[in-house]
């Protein structure tokens, strides 16, 4: 029955995607709710003058006069290292695509079962992609109610809003290409393995290509998904369509890889 898989795996694991949105977002409240008043903001960015700028760039704090800003506050604390957290449930989940499926030695008795390969991939990706969205809005929530409980912090909320619907595109990149290294290789490990380097490469060549904007490691900016999600700058300068659009595309052509990986793969083998 079309619909079926993706009903229960939603039914099954919506649960865990509420369990790492309350985390994620847990860490973003107590970074934000932290803040004791306006000044604290301008002690904050003197301080970080004399952090070495490599250190600094790392976690999106290169510019201090933004940072003592209660935008630039909230947009390094919760969204400079926001796409690297959700990334790591995007990861959980594209595993469970198949990989987890036959590491366990039951994708037999699911493909025996009247739904054929393409549709339980699909279905899965679906599924896991609404539950990604249900994190990002989780997050969201805290994070908003974080905002709200800090006086110091008077900021539009839609800004929050946008940051965080920013970050879903890189977040179904990451789900997408698990995914697909998990119905290409034979080994969960070494999907693990791949999905984990792509995702802590992606984001070294961007913090990298941007601390040294005249070496050659900048030129490799293009290949990072991660240089493409800029979260520190969204609440700054709007929100960048051509990017997430990109994303988005990205995202799909690796589903559709996965798809058609998997419809050749001998199961089991």
């Amino acid at each position: 029955m079309v619909g079926s898989v993706l009903v229960e795996m939603l039914r099954r694991h919506w649960r865990q995607a509420l369990f790492w949105g309350l985390g994620i977002g847990a860490l973003t409240f107590l970074q934000i709710i932290v803040l004791p008043d306006v000044d604290a903001l301008q002690q904050l960015a003197e301080l970080m003058e004399t952090v070495p700028p490599a250190f600094a760039q790392m976690f999106g704090l290169n510019d201090t006069q933004y940072l003592a800003t209660p935008e630039g506050y909230v947009a390094t604390r919760t969204f400079g290292l926001l796409l690297l957290l959700v990334s790591i449930y995007a990861i959980v989940a594209g595993l469970n695509v198949t990989a987890n499926d036959e590491e366990r030695g039951v994708m037999d008795n699911v493909l025996a079962l009247p739904i054929s390969r393409w549709q339980l991939v699909l279905e899965k990706l679906l599924a896991y992609a609404l539950m990604s969205i249900f994190v990002v809005v989780v997050i969201c929530l805290l994070t908003i109610l974080a905002v709200t409980l800090t006086p110091a912090l008077g900021i539009d909320m839609g800004k929050i809003v946008l940051g965080s619907v920013n970050v879903l595109p890189g977040m179904l990149v990451v789900l997408a290409f698990t995914a697909l290294v998990g119905t290409v290789v034979r080994s969960k490990g070494l999907a693990t393995a791949l999905a984990v380097l792509f995702l802590v490469g992606s984001y070294f060549i961007d913090t990298l290509g941007r601390d040294a904007a005249n070496s050659f490691v900048a030129g490799l900016r293009a290949i990072s998904f991660h240089s493409y999600y800029d979260g520190t700058n969204v609440l700054r300068f709007g929100f960048n369509a051509g990017n997430f659009t990109l994303l988005l595309i990205v995202a799909l052509i690796l589903a559709i890889l996965s798809l058609a990986a998997y419809q050749r793969r001998d199961i089991g083998v």
